[in-house]
């Protein structure tokens, strides 16, 4: 009998945890952005913050934060050109460079990087990973529409850019344009 009621007791917590965990995503807020185009949920409202991008004026950058805890942070920049002055050609080398400028800027190096579909758009995705000891785990999203780019980052503890929570930001990110709201944004590989 001991045994039978140590496991129930196991199993109980177990399943208290995992709706605990379920609920923990539920009180997640979507944070729409009108002005800027998007969508995404964050754990709670973001920080706002604007301004030029220095040697690319008239660039500007739009950036949303919010932090969960002391380690991890989700944010989108968006970064707005002029009518008709956003790169002609979004190509995966530009998206490159921006993931190379962002992993020097936060003295990371690039673990792994590629094509990936987001809000139902041609992106690229990296996974960046600080060199200090603690690493800080990034996971870097690019999404180019019209005059602006997106980035949806997500940066956390060791082997967060893998879990679940960093998916579910980006994933939840979607593009107010987008002509069908309730389709899938989900990030999916391109081959």
């Amino acid at each position: 009998m001991p045994i039978r009621t140590t496991l129930l007791a196991a199993l109980i917590s177990v399943a208290a945890t995992i709706a605990g965990a379920e609920e923990q995503v539920l009180q997640w807020v979507e944070y729409q952005s009108p002005d800027r185009g998007f969508a995404v949920t964050f754990p709670h409202s973001p920080e706002t913050s604007s301004g030029t991008v220095v040697g690319l004026n008239p660039l500007t950058r739009y950036s949303f934060r919010a932090n969960d805890g002391d380690e991890t942070v989700y944010s989108v920049v968006v970064l707005e050109y002029p009518a008709g002055k956003a790169p002609k050609e979004t190509s995966q080398d530009l998206f490159g460079e921006m993931v190379a400028a962002y992993a020097k800027d936060s003295e990371s190096r690039i673990r792994k990087k590629g094509s990936k579909t987001i809000a139902n758009r041609d992106g690229y995705e990296a996974i960046v990973d600080d060199k200090a000891k603690g690493k800080l785990s990034h996971l870097i999203d690019i999404v180019p529409d019209g005059d602006r780019v997106y980035m949806v980052i997500s940066a956390g503890p060791k082997n967060h850019a893998a879990g679940e929570a960093a998916e579910q930001f980006r994933d939840s990110f979607r593009l107010l344009s987008d002509p069908d709201p309730t389709g899938s944004t989900h990030a999916t590989s391109v081959p």
